[in-house]
C-alpha cells in the first residue's frame, strides 16, 4: 500500500488538472457529433419501424351521396350512405348501407337498407409470418447499428487517449535525452575533454539538434492529437485519471450475437419467401359471403324508382373455391315481396384456364430456394467465424492479463527501488541525478500502466462489439 501512496505523491503534479476517464466518455456521448449522428440515425430507424408495423390495422370507409332536388325539388334523396370495415388480415370485409328518399313534406319515404359479410378461408400461407420476421430483423438491425456506433465512438476515444499518452511518454523520453546530451556536453567542455572546434563537439551538437527536431515533431503531433481529442469529446486535453480496469466477459460461454441472430433471420425470411411463393402458386382458398337487403316504402305518394313499387326483402349467399388454374362459384337466395311470395335465385359459375406460367413459376421457386440455401450457408459460415474469433479474443485476454501482471510486478520493484534510492539520497550517498532517474523511470511506468489499461478497455470494447 505504501508503494501506491508513494506513486500517487510523485504523480500529483501530473494528475493535478487531469480529467477522469468516465467524464471524458460521458462528454463524448452527450456532446460529440458522432454520438449525435448515431442518435439521429437510431430515431429515424425507429420511425421507419413504427410505420412498417402500422400497416396491419383495421381500415374503415364511410361514403354518402346527397341529391336534394329530385322531382322538381319535391324530394331529397340520399342515394349512397354506406360503411365498410376491413379487418387486419384483409380476409374479412363487413359492409352496410342505408340509402333513402323522402318528400320535403314528409308524406312518403323509401328506405333501402343492406348488410353484407365476406370472408376468405386461405389454407395456404399468408404473409403475416414474413412481415413479423422482416420487422424483427429491422428492429434488431436498428438497435445493433446504434449500439455498434456508440461502441465505435468509445473505441475511438480510447485510441485517442492512448495516442496522447504514448506521445507524452515519447516527448518526456526525448526531453530527458536532450537534457542528458546537453549535460554531457557541458561537463565535457568544463573538464576539457573536448573543445568547441573539435569533431567530437560538432557530433555532440548534431545529436542535440536532432533531439530538438524530434521534440518539435512530437509537439506538432501532440497538437494534432489534441485537436482530434477535442473533436471527439468536446473537451480540452489535460490528461486522464481514474482509468478503470477492463471487465472481460466469459467469451467462450457466449454462443450468439445480434449479428448472428440477424443472419438467422435473413435465412428464415428467405425460407418464408420461398414457402409463400409456393403457396401463392398453388392457392387453396374458400370464400364465403352473405348479403341481406330490403326496399321499404313508408307513407304515400313516393315513386322515385318505378321498378320498386312494392316492399321486399332479399337474401343472397355465395361460396367459391379457387385453385391454381380454376375456380368454381355458387350463389343462391331469393326475394320476399310484401305479400310473402318468394322469388328464388341460383347462380353457378366456373372457369378454367391453361397454366402457361408454370415454367416461369418454377424458375422463380428455384431462385428463391437457392437464395434460402445461400443465406442459411452464410449463417453457418458466420457462426464458425464467430467461434474462431471468440477463441482468438480469449487468447488475447490471457495475453493482456500476463502483460498486466508483469507490469504490476515491475512497478512494485521500481517503487521499492525508488524508496530505497530516496533513503540513500537523504543520507548523502548518491547525487541528485540518481534520484531523478529513479523518479523518472517510475513516471514512465505509470504512463505505461495507463496505456496498458486503455489497451485492455479497447480489447473489452472489441469483444462487446463481437458479442453485440
Amino acid at each position: 500500500m505504501k508503494y501506491k501512496v508513494l506513486i500517487a505523491m510523485l504523480l500529483t503534479p501530473y494528475l493535478l488538472f487531469a480529467t477522469s476517464f468516465d467524464t471524458i466518455i460521458g462528454s463524448a456521448e452527450e456532446n460529440g457529433y458522432q454520438a449525435e449522428r448515431a442518435k439521429l440515425q437510431y430515431e429515424s430507424g425507429l420511425i421507419a419501424l413504427e410505420q412498417a408495423e402500422l400497416e396491419d390495422r383495421t381500415d374503415y370507409s364511410i361514403s354518402f351521396q346527397l341529391e336534394p332536388l329530385q322531382e322538381n325539388s319535391k324530394i331529397i334523396s340520399v342515394s349512397d350512405l354506406s360503411f365498410s370495415v376491413t379487418l387486419p388480415d384483409d380476409d374479412t370485409i363487413i359492409s352496410a348501407s342505408l340509402p333513402f328518399s323522402t318528400r320535403y313534406d314528409a308524406s312518403g319515404a323509401l328506405i333501402s337498407p343492406s348488410v353484407s359479410v365476406d370472408h376468405v378461408f386461405d389454407w395456404g400461407m399468408d404473409d403475416d409470418g414474413l412481415k413479423e420476421l422482416q420487422n424483427a430483423s429491422s428492429r434488431l438491425s436498428v438497435n445493433r447499428e446504434y449500439s455498434s456506433d456508440m461502441l465505435s465512438l468509445r473505441a475511438s476515444i480510447i485510441n485517442s487517449i492512448s495516442s496522447l499518452l504514448s506521445n507524452e511518454k515519447s516527448l518526456k523520453e526525448e526531453e530527458e535525452n536532450l537534457r542528458d546530451l546537453q549535460r554531457s556536453l557541458s561537463s565535457s567542455l568544463k573538464l576539457g575533454d573536448i573543445s568547441e572546434d573539435s569533431i567530437l563537439y560538432m557530433e555532440a551538437m548534431l545529436s542535440i539538434k536532432r533531439s530538438e527536431d524530434t521534440i518539435k515533431i512530437l509537439n506538432d503531433e501532440k497538437n494534432e492529437l489534441e485537436k482530434q481529442f477535442m473533436s471527439l469529446t468536446g473537451l480540452t486535453w489535460d490528461g486522464v485519471e481514474d482509468i478503470p480496469q477492463p471487465v472481460f466477459p466469459d467469451i467462450l460461454s457466449i454462443d450468439t450475437s445480434s449479428e448472428l441472430e440477424e443472419s438467422d433471420l435473413y435465412a428464415r425470411i428467405a425460407e418464408e419467401e420461398y414457402l409463400l411463393e409456393l403457396s401463392q402458386q398453388n392457392p387453396k382458398k374458400l370464400s364465403v359471403g352473405a348479403t341481406a337487403d330490403s326496399d321499404r316504402y313508408l307513407g304515400e305518394g313516393l315513386n322515385v324508382n318505378p321498378s320498386l313499387e312494392k316492399n321486399n326483402i332479399g337474401v343472397l349467399g355465395e361460396i367459391g373455391w379457387e385453385g391454381r388454374n380454376w375456380n368454381l362459384g355458387l350463389s343462391g337466395g331469393g326475394t320476399w315481396d310484401e305479400d310473402y311470395s318468394f322469388t328464388p335465385v341460383l347462380t353457378i359459375s366456373g372457369t378454367w384456364h391453361s397454366d402457361s406460367s408454370s415454367e416461369s413459376d418454377e424458375l422463380t421457386l428455384r431462385s428463391l430456394q437457392n437464395t434460402a440455401t445461400l443465406r442459411r450457408g452464410e449463417y453457418l459460415d458466420l457462426r464458425r467465424s464467430f467461434e474462431e474469433e471468440s477463441l482468438d479474443f480469449w487468447n488475447r485476454i490471457l495475453s493482456w492479463e500476463r502483460s498486466s501482471a508483469e507490469l504490476d510486478a515491475e512497478m512494485d520493484y521500481q517503487t521499492a527501488l525508488l524508496e530505497y534510492t530516496k533513503v540513500r539520497y537523504e543520507r548523502g550517498l548518491i547525487p541528485d541525478e540518481d534520484l531523478h532517474d529513479a523518479e523518472f523511470e517510475l513516471e514512465l511506468l505509470e504512463i505505461d500502466r495507463s496505456v496498458l489499461l486503455l489497451e485492455g478497455l479497447s480489447l473489452e470494447t472489441e469483444i462487446n462489439m463481437h458479442i453485440l
